[in-house]
């Protein structure tokens, strides 16, 4: 990280930390696009066990990873005052914090998950491949999360393309173990949809193993002596956990209503439970923009706002909001162009892929909404300002989406259709309110 003088050198800044998180951010949520679709094209019951399964998963995950994210703030607002020697006590508190969150996070899947999916009626197959699948996948929960506080690290330093690398070996290991698991290659048992989850383990746990050498031995990171343990310091880690609840509150608000709908799904056909999944995967696939421009801006605007820099910080929110709609405009286009071809990636039955296609046009409005309110999430977290952001969420997202949802659902023939249309409307209305407290927090700090 370095100080910009002129636009120009703000933009290559900008795209310098983008870039390598966009790409990042594709080969992350490429670990559920490719469970989801070598799990399809083996069989649509266990598609729609691995869908469930995900719909459990997906909001506890992404909240513990939440939380670890605040690490990034913290250091770049450390960089920006010039107080390096601090970087390494707060790295190993949120390691610290994130071994405790992993035996959290996996006592929940393991005995909470199979009580919930035995509780909504699924059908027996169904149900017995998103437990199988659950079990497998809560073997990868320790690397995942230690593997998330190292990325933190990389990217609040600034060494986004190193984060970038790391993360596209995800996709051959996924793919490679998920085609031998789900298939039964070379001997071993056929586990169907359980293979998949099993596989994203197995790559996790390569992954971990690698980003731990970079960690220790490259020249950018040796200078911080990250091999020099510190002690568990109290005051340290109930900072990280006051700034890192609220981020993982505000996520886990967002995942978890995603996943409620999902759940909601459970009284509808087994094929319609598949093409929601398959729609809401790719939808996330695209998510991948607007959540690159929002932790770009943490990083960005977090440096700034330690070292006192408010223009600048007002000139990288403008540069990363219209990069953003600029994005918009190409993923609204490919989207609403190739949903058919989008659709035959998750199965080749006619109906299903007739029904996944109608799921991907309500989609476009998602990728509309994520533009506007994304970003703005990433620059409240440069500022250090969790908290409100967070009630904000719960309010738009629990407020809104399953209300209207169920409201349509019960009172019109949109059926899981009008479940769509509420969380549309949630994200319109959490971006409201994210831009009005940041016009409010922008103008407390500048002046």
């Amino acid at each position: 990280m370095y100080q910009t003088q002129s636009t120009k050198e703000k933009l290559g800044l900008f795209f310098k930390i983008f870039l390598p998180i966009l790409i990042y951010q594709f080969a992350n949520y490429s670990a559920a696009f490719v469970d989801t679709t070598m799990t399809g094209r083996y069989d649509t019951l266990h598609l729609a066990g691995v869908s469930m399964a995900t719909s459990l998963w997906s909001p506890f995950f992404t909240f513990l990873t939440g939380i670890v994210s605040a690490l990034v703030p913290i250091i770049g607002q450390h960089l920006g005052q010039g107080k390096k020697e601090r970087i390494r006590n707060d790295v190993y508190q949120f390691i610290y914090m994130a071994l405790g969150l992993s035996f959290f996070l996996f006592v929940l899947v393991f005995w909470g998950a199979p009580f919930v999916l035995r509780q909504i009626g699924l059908e027996r197959l169904v149900s017995e491949v998103a437990i199988h699948y659950l079990f497998y996948l809560s073997l990868g929960i320790i690397p995942l999360l230690l593997f998330s506080v190292i990325r933190s690290v990389l990217d609040a330093l600034g060494m986004t393309s190193l984060s970038m690398y790391l993360m596209l070996l995800l996709l051959p290991l996924n793919a490679g173990f998920n085609y031998v698991l789900i298939y039964g290659i070379g001997g071993l048992p056929e586990m169907g949809g359980a293979g998949a989850g099993l596989g994203t383990s197995l790559a996790y746990w390569v992954l971990l193993v690698l980003s731990i050498l970079v960690f220790l031995f490259h020249p950018k990171v040796k200078p911080y002596q990250f091999w020099k343990r510190e002690p568990l310091d109290v005051a340290a880690l109930k900072e990280g956990v006051r700034l890192g609840l609220p981020i993982g509150g505000t996520v886990f608000a967002e995942v978890a209503i995603f996943s409620a709908v999902g759940l909601f799904m459970a009284k509808f056909s087994s094929i319609i439970i598949a093409s929601h999944q398959s729609a809401m995967n790719f939808s996330t696939l695209m998510y991948a923009f607007p959540i690159s421009i929002s932790t770009a801006m943490a990083i960005l605007v977090s440096y700034e706002v330690g070292a006192e820099r408010f223009e600048d910080v007002k000139a990288y929110c403008t540069i990363g909001r219209l990069t953003a709609a600029g994005f918009a405009i190409f993923t609204l286009g490919f989207l609403y162009l190739f949903r058919y071809q989008v659709a035959t990636l998750y199965g080749s039955d006619q109906q299903f892929i007739q029904m996944t296609t109608i799921f991907l046009t309500y989609s476009l409005f998602f990728q509309l909404a994520d533009t506007f309110a994304a970003p703005l999430q990433g620059i409240l977290r440069g500022y250090k300002d969790t908290t409100i952001p967070f009630y904000m969420g719960l309010v738009s997202y629990w407020g809104v989406a399953l209300p209207v949802g169920l409201l349509l659902d019960t009172t019109t023939a949109l059926g899981p259709y009008g479940y769509w249309i509420g969380l549309i409307l949630s994200l319109v209305v959490s971006g409201i309110l994210y831009q009005s407290r940041l016009t409010y927090i922008s103008k407390k700090f500048h002046s």
